[in-house]
């Protein structure tokens, strides 16, 4: 067990298990920030070769790969003296199994820095050597479908799910919610999936937003589809376990009854950081403000996380709850998103 605990902040980690618990001065309090990030989401390439037409990221197989020496110089600067180092990262890209190096920096992470690395895939690139790193070293493994996606076949993603089951590597799947994702996304919590999907860990919902490839038309905007997801949100047929990420938390603690003292809304900046393979630090991968941006070649990681990115949390507090005036969960909520306005669902409910 990890602890963390100054003025204000207090951070419980539970390296076997991924549970972890802050809270400020009491227990009935939430800290503002932390003074030492608790992950970071680190693209190790922008290299893919399944041209998604919806990456965010706009990956292609003109990526360039981080280097293993340019890696372990981040995860030098993401370890303080004073605070420790970072628990976790979220290793992406691109397509993270085929970095070449893939297994080494999986080796560094934890057992050169005693961070628990996990990562995300689209599935196709598993191989028995990458296996047995990742049940080695890795907290969870996050797999990449949505039922539109030419990826996995449900056969293919029910395979792949018995065998890391079998692997012992605890797996999600990542589902992008989009507007023509929300239906199947409505079947889904009806149970429609469950016999493809029992031997995942959970699903995990992702927002979708018009970044790099993904242009706005998939953007949602179905009020009557959205109100049917969230309604079913509260009386789920499916057996599977659920989740969203902080994009998703304003509607949910807006319109559906799910305990909000168990979500936390957006982390970015606050808690969280994301460093790109040209090493790039932003408040989170979807950043699209350079004021915001920062590199390591030019700036030490503490000077940013705890000077700079002030301007960001300061641009936050002051415009990023327009319209919430009135919304009952306005304190427990940072509002809408930084950079993409498009994805205020609030207004849609």
């Amino acid at each position: 067990m990890i602890r963390k605990h100054f003025k204000g902040y207090n951070f419980v980690c539970i390296p076997e298990t991924g549970v972890t618990f802050r809270w400020g001065d009491s227990i009935a309090e939430d800290p503002y920030m932390a003074p030492w990030p608790e992950l970071a989401d680190i693209s190790i390439s922008n290299y893919c070769t399944n041209g998604c037409e919806y990456c965010y990221r706009a990956s292609n197989e003109e990526g360039i790969f981080m280097t293993v020496a340019d890696y372990k110089f981040i995860l030098g600067q993401l370890t303080s003296k004073e605070y420790g180092s970072i628990f976790q990262v979220a290793l992406g890209g691109g397509e993270p199994l085929l970095h070449p190096d893939f297994n080494e920096i999986l080796h560094v992470t934890r057992e050169e820095y005693g961070i628990i690395p996990n990562y995300t895939t689209c599935g196709k690139y598993f191989n028995q050597k990458n296996m047995e790193a990742s049940k080695k070293y890795c907290g969870a493994v996050a797999v990449s479908w949505d039922p539109y996606r030419d990826n996995l076949s449900l056969e293919e993603l029910r395979e792949l799910g018995v065998q890391l089951k079998e692997e012992k590597i605890r797996t999600n799947i990542h589902y992008v919610i989009s507007e023509r994702t929300l239906i199947e996304a409505i079947k889904l919590l009806k149970g429609k999936y469950d016999e493809y999907l029992k031997d995942f860990n959970s699903v995990i919902f992702l927002t979708y937003k018009a970044a790099g490839r993904a242009d706005k038309s998939d953007v949602i905007k179905s009020q009557k589809y959205l109100r049917e997801f969230l309604d079913m949100v509260d009386a789920p047929l499916t057996k599977l376990k659920l989740g969203f990420d902080a994009c998703f938390v304003p509607v949910l603690m807006k319109a559906t009854g799910v305990d909000t003292d168990l979500v936390d809304s957006c982390e970015c900046g606050f808690f969280s950081v994301y460093v790109s393979e040209s090493m790039e630090v932003m408040p989170c991968s979807f950043c699209n403000n350079s004021n915001f941006t920062y590199n390591l070649k030019d700036l030490c990681f503490k000077d940013i996380w705890q000077k700079h990115f002030s301007a960001y949390r300061s641009y936050v507090n002051d415009n990023c709850k327009t319209g919430c005036a009135e919304c009952d969960e306005r304190s427990g909520c940072r509002g809408k998103c930084s950079f993409y306005n498009d994805i205020y669902l609030c207004n849609l409910v």
